[in-house]
């Protein structure tokens, strides 16, 4: 069994769920370890996990180790993190105001840099305690990602920025946000098995979603189908499916260097 590392939102137990689950063949059959994106970070350079999703911005970091697959990345226009709070504040407003951040290392916080000026005070945490915090006044705004993009509304709280949006209109590139990565020192059979797989289980997700449904349902911060539909088509793009130049582009553009030739894994 291959150890895999993965985050439980609708995007990747979309991706994954068919391999997890023995609905597509593979010579390399899979255990699951389910984390946020964070955690996932910090687990890559244990060098743990053959393959783990990680954040796009923690990727140099990794290079020595990690080559990103082609398939499998969160990356695409209309999908970035979101800045909220309790009031309508203005990003003018940040350095009198705390933030909760789902994570040091995550590409949001990147953005965050790039595009807001510094806030009072970074409260690093766990994405799902976000909202808690926000209702107990224990921070005035939350950088927000995965489902709770499509419901922070309903929760009463205001937009304050769409980072992606910020983000297109500086570059008019996709926003590329995490992506898997794959050990280097694996064996070559190996790298082409396991991005077939990964391949396989994503088309099946495709032409069978009913049959992903539970798994997804299993492990997703909301419960609603509606939101886990909006998630899925919001996040698994074309550049899931397969890694354009100009989503190339893009990361290179978001970490603001050129990459080693063979930094995205291509089977020969």
């Amino acid at each position: 069994m291959i150890d895999v590392a993965l985050s439980p939102c609708p995007n990747d137990t979309f991706l994954f769920a068919p391999w997890i689950e023995g609905f597509v063949e593979s010579k390399y059959p899979i255990t699951p370890h389910f984390a946020d994106i964070q955690t996932l970070n910090k687990w890559a350079f244990s060098k743990r996990f053959p393959l783990i999703k990680i954040s796009v911005a923690v990727f140099p970091k990794l290079l020595p180790f990690y080559q990103l697959l082609p398939v499998g990345a969160a990356l695409g226009f209309g999908c970035g993190p979101k800045l909220i709070g309790k009031k309508p504040y203005t990003l003018a407003d940040l350095p009198n105001l705390t933030v909760a951040i789902p994570g040091e290392d995550i590409t949001a916080h990147t953005l965050l840099s790039h595009f807001a000026p510094s806030p009072k005070e970074k409260h690093f945490c766990l994405y799902h305690e976000i909202f808690p915090l926000l209702n107990s006044d224990e921070v005035d705004c939350g950088l927000i990602i995965h489902e709770s993009r499509f419901t922070y509304s309903e929760a009463g709280f205001f937009e304050i920025a769409d980072l992606g949006e910020l983000w297109e209109k500086k570059t008019s590139l996709p926003l590329p946000l995490g992506a898997l990565a794959i050990q280097k020192s694996l064996p070559e059979p190996q790298k082409k098995g396991l991005t077939r797989a990964l391949q396989d289980s994503l088309l099946y997700s495709k032409s069978h979603p009913e049959k992903s449904l539970p798994l997804i349902l299993k492990h997703a911060q909301e419960l609603s189908p509606e939101i886990v539909q909006k998630h899925i088509e919001t996040y698994v793009t074309k550049e899931t499916e397969i890694l354009s130049e100009e989503g190339k582009k893009a990361i290179e553009t978001l970490l603001s260097c050129p990459l080693p030739p063979d930094w995205v894994y291509s089977p020969s």
